[in-house]
């Protein structure tokens, strides 16, 4: 059985930031090889989609600790496109400095899924995410036989999403290990 994975990293991220707050032991900085591989467990992992957006550029003209975390996330995003596997996907920021909106993530997302399902290149959809703007593909990818399973977090899930899956399950901290080349 052949399984692709989609993670909506920026949805992924938010969640897990909000998880530390109580559970420090969470890992914001997940490798999604290692997080896809577990999903998709003894079946054929085939790809891995991972949707972010970069950090925005004028972080780099703010204090040390902003340029640190641009640096951060860049390099850790690099590494990430490096894996095998791995076909990463950037959206965009729009909007003014500390109101920037995400645009295009979802959207690649849902097109990535629902053409993967025409193109049978997976019998099996395994979606990370929590937002109910994929429930249309979702919808898309059952009407090409294939099975949808949703990895949520906790607090906070669009119910319409969960009910569209065919196996909904709630992320666990197991899921999510640090990425290899960290040293922290």
């Amino acid at each position: 059985m052949k399984v692709a994975v989609f993670i909506d990293n920026s949805n992924t991220f938010k969640n897990i930031k909000r998880i530390r707050e109580a559970d420090p032991d969470w890992v914001c900085l997940y490798d999604p090889l290692k997080l896809a591989q577990k999903l998709a467990g003894n079946r054929e992992l085939v790809s891995v989609g991972f949707y972010c957006v970069q950090p925005p550029a004028y972080l780099l003209k703010e204090d040390e600790e902003h340029i640190k975390k641009y640096k951060i996330t860049m390099k850790d995003y690099a590494a990430i496109e490096k894996l095998p596997l791995m076909e990463v996907k950037y959206g965009d920021l729009r909007g003014i400095r500390g109101e920037m909106k995400e645009k295009n993530v979802d959207t690649q997302l849902s097109i990535d899924l629902v053409t993967g399902a025409a193109f049978n290149k997976f019998d099996v959809a395994i979606l990370i995410s929590s937002d109910g703007d994929c429930v249309s593909a979702v919808e898309n990818v059952k009407k090409f036989g294939k099975k949808v399973e949703l990895v949520f977090f906790r607090g906070s899930i669009s119910m319409n999403l969960k009910k569209s899956c065919d196996v909904p399950r709630r992320a666990r901290r197991s899921y999510f290990q640090p990425l290899s080349f960290k040293k922290d």
